[in-house]
């Protein structure tokens, strides 16, 4: 992406002024931001902690399914998904030391868990905060909540018992490695400054979207203030704290930005609309949504598409084509191994501890029928609700 990014430059696509006034920095302090706090829970051992509680109280692989499935849904409303990925796969691969169980379930319950779960919040992932910060979409932490958090928790219903028909068996979980929980949370003041900070900040975004409190607090703001608080306090743990952010996502949106100014720029958007449906009505985002995600992956493609859906006329006030823009792009995740940038991170952490990784037509034997009747409900839901503010 960034060789993309400076060949834009290079070809006179962008001018170098275009380039950096292309970089959304709203975007990148919140990305920064959000991964301060989820690297903070992993450094703190947080993450390891939670997974080692849900392994020793689980007696069958049909609840630690379930937990991990709900935990990693639940989580990713708040978190990046790209971040619950990364830290709770090293969690769940050490499982094969520590219980006689297969856990390649138990990745797929992570996979389809930070997918589904992070549709239904501007911060669940980052195309959801491009959506929330470029459309120009007024409340987005409100428009988003009562758009797709009900049929999101659908999903998360119905999908759990899909996990199970996949690969559910009734076998128990056989502790091998017994050792204290507590021992895991290395940093306990880290772990509660981190937790508390989360928790403080999530009202507060629906707070601040609703009532408008003042200009200069936003979920940008706010979330910058949370991370500098967890850097003022993180004492010896706070250069690794640094270190362990996401800084390769952050590396990634700076390229993305001056990649898609210079797409928009070239006239390359208006030349994809014409071989795609217009992202102007319900099917059409929706189709294109999942279709493209898999060829450039998610982020990208909703990136590419703010642009060109504002300049064939989508209003910001046009919430159901916005939040449908969401829910397809990040559904779409499910559908192929390089539909979400979450399942190459699980993946490879996997294969780099030695467990096994996704095969891309693996994937597909149970993301197709996932991805199916996630689809329908999302899309049977947004067509059918109206909400008038």
């Amino acid at each position: 992406m960034l060789f993309g990014a400076s060949l834009t430059i290079v070809l006179g696509i962008l001018t170098p002024s275009q380039a950096l006034s292309s970089i959304n920095l709203n975007v990148i302090l919140f990305l920064i931001s959000l991964f301060t706090i989820s690297s903070a829970l992993e450094v703190s051992g947080f993450f390891s902690y939670l997974a080692y509680r849900l392994l020793i109280s689980s007696r069958s692989m049909d609840k630690l399914i379930l937990r991990i499935f709900g935990l990693s849904a639940l989580l990713s409303l708040a978190l990046s998904n790209d971040g619950i990925a990364g830290s709770f796969t090293p969690v769940i691969v050490s499982m094969r030391r520590q219980a006689r169980i297969n856990v390649k379930p138990l990745l797929y319950a992570l996979a389809f868990g930070v997918t589904i779960g992070s549709v239904a919040l501007p911060v669940g992932n980052p195309q959801n905060l491009l959506i929330a910060l470029e459309s120009g979409m007024p409340r987005p932490f409100l428009v988003f909540a009562l758009y797709l958090l009900p049929p999101t928790i659908i999903n998360v219903l119905i999908t759990y018992p899909l996990l199970l028909l996949f690969h559910g068996n009734n076998d128990d979980v056989v502790i091998l490695e017994t050792r204290r929980p507590e021992e895991l949370l290395t940093n306990r003041r880290l772990a509660y400054t981190a937790i508390a900070i989360l928790l403080i900040l999530i009202p507060l975004y629906f707070i601040t979207d609703i009532f408008n409190v003042s200009p200069y607090l936003t979920p940008v703001t706010l979330t910058f203030m949370g991370a500098s608080i967890i850097y003022l306090l993180s004492g010896g743990d706070r250069r690794s704290v640094a270190h362990n952010v996401d800084w390769t996502t952050i590396l990634f949106f700076i390229g993305l930005f001056i990649v898609s100014e210079g797409a928009l720029e070239s006239g390359v958007l208006n030349a994809l609309a014409h071989y795609l449906p217009l992202p102007t009505t319900l099917i059409g985002v929706f189709i294109s949504g999942l279709l493209l995600s898999q060829v450039i992956s998610n982020v990208p493609m909703v990136a590419l598409y703010i642009p060109l859906m504002r300049e064939l006329g989508v209003s910001p006030d046009n919430y159901i084509i916005w939040v449908g823009l969401a829910a397809s792009s990040t559904i779409a995740g499910n559908l192929t191994l390089i539909g979400a940038a979450s399942n190459v991170i699980i993946s490879e952490a996997s294969e780099k501890r030695g467990g096994e990784g996704f095969g891309f037509l693996e994937f597909m034997k149970y993301g197709v029928p996932v991805t199916i009747v996630n689809t329908l409900i999302y899309y049977a839901w947004l067509s059918c609700v109206h909400i008038t503010f």
